[in-house]
């Protein structure tokens, strides 16, 4: 039993890692437009699939094709900002509006392109390592390498660099941001952008791991949100955590509670949380 729970332990902080990149995106996002972008789980699974199809159909290495699967997805993030969701810009039901077509549209784009049909990569990290006399895949302990590396350098890009102290100014006041001379405008493109590709990230590292299918993104945007919400929305370094705790609570329920009731883990203890503390874990006093 107790390498069993360990097991479902450390796979829970690998799942609930890629449960906080997404949720980063989605922190990122909402706090430059003003909404929570649910096309980031479209835009995930355009990573995954994109990873898939560069390494499987066209051959070529599994690092760079998540490479190329993240600036595939980049460029398709600033079509959709340019096109759809520049227009949307703090009108909360426009966007959602929005973000919840695009999510229908690139599923169906999916399934005419790569039909239902649930799509794994082969091994491309095999072996394993033991850590604590628990054995853990070697493609596991480089996800949460390069999850961990990606959130700890957006936390010091927003933290330590111009740019970022100008996207953190114009979240808390626009039209001050604007007046100090930043380029809101461009401001607001390169947050979109880059979060799409975190969600991009998430998706190529999840098909390392999983077999994927259209339907991911719709489930893995709702967990993101979830992640963001417990940590505090707005909360860098807290969407990682946050994300963690959901995927561990998933995965060591399922060891105790039906596991049909999985998903429903993660949200009643987020209900706890947020009955107990309604900012989140690392939110701020209302």
């Amino acid at each position: 039993m107790t390498q069993l729970v360990l097991n479902q332990l450390v796979n829970g902080v690998v799942v609930g890692a890629l449960y906080g990149i997404i949720a980063l995106s989605v922190t990122l996002t909402f706090g430059i437009t003003g909404i929570v972008n649910f096309a980031l789980g479209a835009f995930m699974l355009l990573g995954a699939y994109f990873a898939w199809w560069f390494h499987e159909a066209i051959g070529i290495a599994y690092v760079v094709s998540v490479a190329l699967a993240v600036l595939t997805v980049s460029s398709l993030g600033y079509v959709a900002d340019i096109g759809l969701f520049r227009f949307t810009r703090r009108h909360l039901v426009n966007g959602l509006l929005v973000s919840i077509g695009l999510i229908s549209i690139i599923e169906a784009a999916i399934l005419l392109t790569w039909t239902a049909t649930p799509k794994a990569l082969s091994y491309v990290l095999p072996g394993v390592v033991l850590v604590g006399g628990v054995s853990v895949s070697k493609i596991k302990l480089a996800i949460l390498f390069v999850l961990l590396t990606v959130f700890i350098s957006t936390h010091f890009a927003l933290t330590r660099t111009w740019f970022g102290r100008a996207a953190l100014a114009y979240a808390q006041n626009q039209e001050a941001t604007a007046l100090m001379g930043v380029d809101t405008r461009r401001l607001e493109t390169i947050i979109f952008v880059y979060s799409t590709s975190l969600a991009a990230l998430g998706g190529a590292l999840y098909a390392s791991l999983y077999s994927i299918e259209p339907p991911l993104g719709s489930v893995y945007i709702l967990k993101a949100v979830e992640a963001a919400i417990l940590a505090g929305v707005g909360q860098i370094l807290g969407s990682l955590v946050g994300g963690v705790i959901l995927g561990v609570s998933e995965n060591l329920g399922s060891i105790f509670l039906p596991n049909a009731l999985r998903d429903a883990y993660g949200l009643i203890f987020l209900i706890l949380v947020l009955l107990i503390k309604p900012s989140g874990l690392f939110g701020g006093k209302r």
